[in-house]
């Protein structure tokens, strides 16, 4: 993503009434929860101000947003990624896609790393997945929201590193399992970070958060990954990296994703936008 280097499982929610974008006002809830999202979206290194969130959703193509929560090897700080600031944007139509940037595959070079243990990099990925949903809930977020682990390429991983980072994988999507269960996401290089291969899990990732700098606006067509893996609601795309883009005269340095999958929302939508 901007900031950094950086199955088949059916998971449908979001049952309820699907928005289009021109009525696309959020059914109140008690807390954003797991909706499915269909639509076009955007993430920034730091979480933008409400103001400036609300510039970015009004008359424009965008219905996601993607945040960094915390861990290690967060890029930015967050000064206004607060509780407050969750249920302003979700109030704006804004759904959420939170992603945590713990430690990384030990055969990438300038990150703090996971073992090269597979047993110590199963129990560091369940302790990982822990402080990610205290995040997330003190974030005033639903239990049952999808969280993504950003595992940024490492297209020249030896065997011994593979086989490390998914057996770390294995352990985020293990734990969040565990009840309150959350949808576990993963988010890599559709091919240098050998996003596939988590598919040949005992227990896969719910959905993929996968970067292809094609510009192919299209959850469909992501290189590398098989057609048959993840095909349920269950692809988000991060199609084009780092680039400035302005809506009603606010300026942004952002990633551009889309998405046909879980996200943090009041309702389910349906943008599209060519994005299934």
């Amino acid at each position: 993503m901007s900031c950094l280097l950086r199955a088949a499982v059916a998971l449908v929610l979001g049952a309820g009434c699907l928005v289009g974008l021109a009525g696309r006002a959020p059914v109140a809830q008690a807390a954003p929860q797991a909706e499915r999202t269909i639509g076009k979206g955007l993430d920034s290194c730091s979480a933008p101000s409400v103001s400036q969130m609300k510039a970015f959703f009004s008359n424009t193509p965008y219905l996601v947003w993607g945040i960094y929560l915390g861990g290690i090897d967060r890029a930015c700080s967050q000064p206004n990624l607060t509780a407050s600031w969750v249920s302003s944007v979700t109030a704006q139509g804004w759904a959420l896609l939170p992603l945590w940037v713990g430690p990384q595959n030990p055969c990438l070079a300038g990150f703090d790393h996971f073992s090269t243990n597979t047993t110590t990099a199963y129990s560091q990925g369940q302790t990982e997945a822990r402080n990610a949903y205290t995040a997330l809930i003190a974030l005033g977020i639903s239990a049952n929201a999808p969280l993504i682990y950003d595992m940024e390429a490492a297209g020249s991983s030896t065997s011994t590193c593979i086989a490390a980072t998914k057996s770390f994988v294995q352990g985020w999507v293990d734990q969040l399992a565990v009840a309150p269960a959350q949808p576990s996401g993963i988010y890599s290089s559709t091919c240098a970070g050998f996003l596939n291969t988590f598919a040949t899990l005992s227990h896969p990732p719910n959905f993929i958060d996968g970067a292809s700098y094609d510009g192919v606006i299209s959850t469909s067509s992501m290189p590398c990954v098989s057609t048959s893996n993840w095909i349920y609601h269950q692809r988000h795309k991060q199609y084009a990296g780092g680039h400035n883009e302005t809506w009603n005269g606010v300026t942004l340095n952002v990633d551009s994703t889309c998405s046909n999958g879980p996200a943090v929302a009041l309702a389910a939508y349906n943008g599209n936008n060519g994005c299934l």
